[in-house]
């Protein structure tokens, strides 16, 4: 069959057309990759300070990242970090772009920002915040050195605080096999605070400058302006706490009147061997607490807690004030419950503080003085009385007898005189 020249001619423009199309599908996906690109890194903790990410450096989860600022226009986003320390942006126009470290107030590092003109898969930023680490065991021997045999405890180490630029830190970390931990911190103020563990096991007393405080389990972290690496090390020791009760009551009287204050002077002494904080308890039916002394927290109307531990050896002094409401009030009783955050006093048998009480109506205590008061008083008040209100108006007391027997005998005494002169005198004549 024989084809025009038409024909043919349309044929080769419709070949020659697909072929361009499909040549044009295919060049797109490369065309459209040149005129993009990727940024990419992480956050880190450079703790062998050769600007590079080793198995032994962590990553900052979370926070500031980067603000990446296209150098032709001037745009600006900011990009923020995960949790498995990355930041990254993708698929962004082709220029040149700068990629700024944001997080330099609470770290230092020495990389601060960089430049990139392509795709950047290792745009990572080394930190240098405050490293935190040490040992966390049972000291079994006590010698403050971990042996191989002696037991790694499990129990989480954390802390907490306010990073430079005013934000709130909480980090924790879980001991390892060996026992050893480590928590990355920022530069700023925290407070380590060591676990309790129960099983009867107490922060050992110090003895060495990286040793926790035994007797508050807390260690200030202070960090200003440059990161370092800290040892803080948790000694523990199986302990045998004991706290024994004695006290006395103010005022020390037989009877006591209903509303009348009365004050338990309390000794808690520590005669075990790890410092404690005691709970107590009042058995106070009929009566209530109006008032006690500041080394007490309350945690209820009839119990309190130490606010600060007790050193073995040592004694904490407390004041209970309490008034009894009625008569039924027969008997003081305190209590120190024996358990101690963790720990349990092997001795509870010198625990218990108790007092018999009597109290009665103020009307029966006063009744019988009263009257025995007045009666004996009586004399000496009926006659500063009777002289207070005798007198004229010359201010002359009076005897309290009658003037007209005196006045009588007057006259006559005048009578006589006058009589006697008379007759003197006819005799002289």
């Amino acid at each position: 069959m024989n084809r025009s020249l038409g024909d043919t001619v349309r044929t080769i423009f419709a070949a020659g057309t697909t072929a361009a199309l499909v040549l044009l599908a295919m060049g797109a996906p490369a065309l459209a990759q040149d005129e993009k690109m990727n940024i990419a890194g992480r956050f880190y903790f450079d703790h062998n300070g050769n600007d590079a990410y080793d198995a032994g450096d962590g990553v900052r989860a979370w926070g500031a990242g980067v603000r990446v600022t296209d150098q032709k226009d001037g745009r600006t986003f900011t990009l923020a970090v995960g949790a498995d320390g990355r930041y990254g942006v993708f698929n962004l126009a082709k220029s040149t772009y700068l990629v700024e470290n944001l997080d330099l107030v609470n770290y230092t590092s020495a990389k601060t920002s960089f430049t990139a003109s392509g795709t950047v898969t290792d745009g990572d930023f080394p930190l240098v915040g405050h490293l935190v680490k040490g040992l966390s065991f049972v000291d079994t021997n006590g010698d403050g050195t971990r042996q191989a045999d002696e037991k790694p405890t499990t129990g989480e180490i954390k802390v907490a605080g306010k990073a430079k630029d005013g934000s709130a830190v909480d980090q924790a970390a879980t001991p390892g096999a060996d026992g050893s931990y480590a928590i990355d911190l920022p530069l700023g103020e925290f407070t380590l605070m060591a676990p309790l563990l129960g099983e009867g096991l107490a922060l050992a007393k110090p003895r060495a400058a990286t040793d926790v405080d035994w007797a508050t389990g807390v260690r200030a972290i202070s960090v200003a302006s440059t990161g370092k690496t800290e040892q803080v090390d948790l000694r523990y020791f199986v302990a045998k706490a004991n706290i024994t009760v004695k006290g006395a009551l103010s005022p020390a009287k037989d009877t006591y009147l209903v509303g009348e204050q009365i004050t338990a002077q309390v000794k808690l002494v520590n005669s075990g061997d790890a410092p404690v904080a005691p709970r107590v308890g009042l058995g106070l039916h009929d009566a209530k607490v109006v008032r006690h002394s500041d080394n007490l927290e309350a945690e209820g109307a009839t119990q309190f807690v130490l606010r600060n531990r007790v050193l073995p050896g040592e004694t904490a002094e407390i004041e209970l004030t309490f008034v009894p409401g009625n008569t039924s009030f027969t008997l003081f009783k305190l209590v120190e419950f024996g358990s101690f955050a963790g720990l349990t006093d092997v001795d509870q048998s010198d625990n218990l503080l108790q007092f018999p009480v009597k109290v009665v109506e103020k009307s029966a205590e006063t009744t019988a003085p009263t009257t025995s008061t007045t009666t004996a008083a009586a004399p000496t008040t009926t006659t500063t009385q009777a002289v207070a209100k005798a007198g004229n108006k010359t201010g002359l007391a009076s005897t309290g007898a009658s003037p007209l027997g005196f006045l009588a005998l007057g006259t006559l005494l005048l009578a006589a005189g006058t009589g006697a002169f008379f007759m003197a005198r006819r005799r002289r004549s």
